[in-house]
């Protein structure tokens, strides 16, 4: 019996399109938290402007006051338009095989894990995600330290339900190699 290698040649025209994905959007209230948090991360920034601005004397204070306001104002204003248009192109698609999450105003940026390469997936939650009830899913696959995909803005029995259906493919595929 003769075992030789083959590595035929595709044709990229001839591969299914991405328009066939059923993508779903991210929670809403996901938007609602990412607009807190940075509002939060503002008034810190703020407090923390004004709290070095006390030790010059008035008209340093002043030039210093208008500049670092103004600037953390216009900060602010892109941060939140940023993620204001940004929260439509968080999009995610659960296959057969792999999860697929897409995200990225500015710079678009599609994942793709196969459930083959995961090793362990987990529910993180915030305070404020908690207040919510959304979670964010980590799937972690060989060889990293930190998670490889973070899909953000999950319902609660959504994100459970999706950890498991992960983790269970994950299962099968593993004792399908074997």
């Amino acid at each position: 019996m003769t075992n030789h290698f083959e590595n035929l040649s595709v044709n990229p025209n001839e591969l299914p399109g991405l328009e066939e994905i059923d993508f779903k959007p991210i929670d809403p209230n996901y938007l609602k938290v990412s607009l807190i948090s940075s509002t939060l991360f503002f008034i810190l920034l703020i407090g923390g402007a004004i709290a070095v601005l006390e030790l010059g004397d008035i008209e340093e204070k002043l030039n210093g006051y208008i500049i670092s306001m103004s600037s953390i104002v216009v900060l602010a204003a892109i941060n939140i338009t940023i993620t204001i248009l940004g929260f439509k192109k968080k999009q995610y698609a659960l296959r057969q095989r792999d999860i697929i999450y897409t995200k990225g105003l500015i710079w678009s940026m599609r994942t793709t894990v196969p459930f083959n390469r995961i090793q362990h997936a987990e529910l993180k939650q915030g305070p404020i995600e908690r207040i919510y009830k959304i979670n964010s899913l980590k799937l972690f696959t060989a060889g990293g330290q930190s998670s490889d995909l973070v899909i953000p803005g999950l319902p609660d029995k959504e994100a459970l339900s999706m950890k498991d259906f992960v983790l269970k493919k994950t299962e099968e595929d593993g004792t399908e190699r074997s």
